[in-house]
């Protein structure tokens, strides 16, 4: 642990000079206080406490707000200067790309974070080669894993990230990408190939404004459901069409470079503009082989659209044309993603999907043996998502999901709900009740709890603590001492307190520690640190 404290008091002497990347968010003064002004955005995503808000006069953009607190459409702010705003007032965000570790949302998202997702964020954007100023944006953190209990021997692992862009260096044409993760458990001996995970690293170099040729490990943001490609990519963009071209190889399955599993193919995509969102259209071909014999080839198309007001729809599917079991063609549908998000009022989202994909592959997290299994057991099948918030303080969220019986998977049910209030009197916290079923062949039971959310000092150190009954029967569950078990019963009472401190604008330390109590009083405790700095 001594480790960690000496590379947080390096990340705080040191002063990386950095450009990040900006995006301008409208809103309107909703309501004016004494004391507070209410901004409502259509989304306050990229909006966090602390950041200032912008008035434009004679087209400069004037700091007139500090965010205080924040909601999903609307924000709590606190006047800069004396100049009276009124009801209707165009606001201005500056949203950053604050490049926040993944290490750190996986470990405290509900659900699994996968490369695929992540690279779909940049579906239908094209890269901006229409400049040459040169910019630099990334992330570097550390984290630390330790866990102990009855019947379990100490552990602990170290996790360090690095996530890079430089674009157009030195001005020039020549971009690099990348996100490299190394892990490794002391007292063990280290084999790079299980401890460096390389999930980005490319070169990109602008043949001219509208073609580019990329080198390396990188999704294609047309073809983000194929994965990764270890090699070339060549695009070429003409009007509202980019087409392109692959070579190279995939990762193994343990996201690892295989020069034998050979890949080549090409796409073409189409792109629309629109005032309220975009259009993205793509179709690819694509040949898989492995030790130089075609082992799958496929046909993928993917679609994206966010052209309609409060609508967004996304869909992929992947059509096999080759059987390479007896060596003929085919035609079967074997992958399938469906995406539906609709607002149909300022205070209603609602959310529908359909996963039956291949080629997922997650960042690995430091979650428990409980929350891995139900994440393997709810990503696949139809998945409803709703947010609804009937007062300004008051929020009800919930999923639930459904796994067809397949050859290959069983049938598995899952529902979550939550209601969370804000700024609780006297104590100014927010509270959060949630509940979870889930039930499958491997996985039965209920979990249920409350969390506590609070800024210490705001703006700078926040925390969470919670508290979770969970009562769960697992089949097929391996013991710690390596003996399958057709049926184990697991009821746990959990504490879990987690801690964020925002050292300075760009390094942040976050904690999260855990206790948990089975039935038979069996104690089970763990510990995550991770310090993080932008630049």
């Amino acid at each position: 642990m001594k480790y960690l404290f000496i590379i947080a008091f390096f990340f705080c002497i040191i002063n990386l000079p950095a450009q990040n990347t900006e995006e301008l968010l409208k809103g309107n003064v909703s309501y004016v206080s004494s004391q507070h002004v209410y901004v409502q955005f259509a989304n306050t995503e990229g909006i966090h406490a602390g950041d200032t808000l912008y008035i434009l006069q004679q087209d400069n953009y004037v700091p007139a707000l500090v965010v205080k607190n924040l909601s999903t459409i609307s924000s709590v702010c606190i006047p800069l200067t004396p100049t009276l705003l009124t009801v209707s007032t165009l606001i201005f965000a500056k949203k950053k790309n604050r490049n926040e570790s993944i290490d750190v949302i996986a470990q405290n998202s509900k659900e699994a974070i996968a490369i695929n997702d992540v690279s779909l964020k940049s579906t239908g954007i094209a890269p901006n080669n229409t400049g040459q100023k040169a910019s630099m944006n990334g992330n570097l953190s550390v984290s630390s894993y330790t866990s102990a209990g009855t019947n379990y021997s100490t552990s602990q692992r170290f996790r360090y990230n690095l996530s890079l862009n430089l674009n157009h260096i030195n001005d020039s044409k020549l971009s690099f990408e990348s996100y490299i993760s190394f892990t490794h458990k002391t007292g063990d001996s280290i084999r790079l190939q299980d401890a460096l995970k390389i999930y980005n690293l490319s070169l990109r170099y602008d043949l001219s404004k509208t073609s580019s040729l990329t080198f390396g490990r990188k999704i294609n943001s047309n073809m983000a459901n194929v994965g990764a490609v270890d090699g070339l990519q060549y695009e070429q963009r003409f009007n509202n069409f980019t087409a392109g071209a692959i070579v190279g190889s995939r990762p193994d399955s343990v996201y690892g470079f295989s020069p034998t599993l050979l890949q080549y193919g090409a796409f073409i995509s189409h792109n629309t503009q629109g005032t309220t969102g975009n259009m993205q259209t793509s179709l690819a071909f694509f040949n898989q082989m492995t030790k130089f014999q075609t082992g799958r080839r496929f046909v993928y198309f993917q679609h994206s659209n966010s052209l309609l007001k409060n609508l967004y729809f996304f869909c992929s599917f992947e059509v096999d044309l080759y059987n390479a079991k007896d060596s003929t063609n085919a035609l079967d549908l074997t992958g399938t993603y469906l995406s539906l998000r609709y607002r149909p009022l300022k205070n209603l989202s609602l959310s529908l999907s359909y996963d039956a994909r291949k080629n997922i592959y997650y960042y690995e997290t430091y979650k428990s043996k409980r929350d891995s299994l139900l994440e393997k057991e709810t990503r696949q099948g139809y998945r409803f998502q709703f947010t609804y918030r009937p007062f300004k303080k008051l929020s009800w969220g919930g999923t639930a999901g459904y796994r067809l019986q397949t050859p290959s998977s069983t049938a598995s049910k899952n529902v979550y709900t939550y209601l969370s209030y804000s700024q609780i009197p006297f104590i100014d916290a927010s509270a959060t009740v949630f509940a979870t079923i889930n039930k499958s062949n491997n996985m039965d039971g209920t979990d249920y709890g409350i969390t506590l959310s609070r800024d210490i000092i705001d703006g700078k150190v926040y925390a969470d603590l919670e508290y979770r009954k969970e009562n769960y029967n697992l089949s097929n569950y391996v013991t710690t001492s390596q003996k399958n078990l057709s049926l184990v019963s697991l009821i746990d009472n959990t504490v879990d307190l987690s801690l964020s401190w925002r050292i300075s604008k760009k390094l942040i330390l976050s904690a999260y520690f855990e206790g948990s109590v089975d039935a038979d009083k069996n104690y089970m405790g763990r510990a995550f640190i991770n310090i993080s700095q932008r630049f």
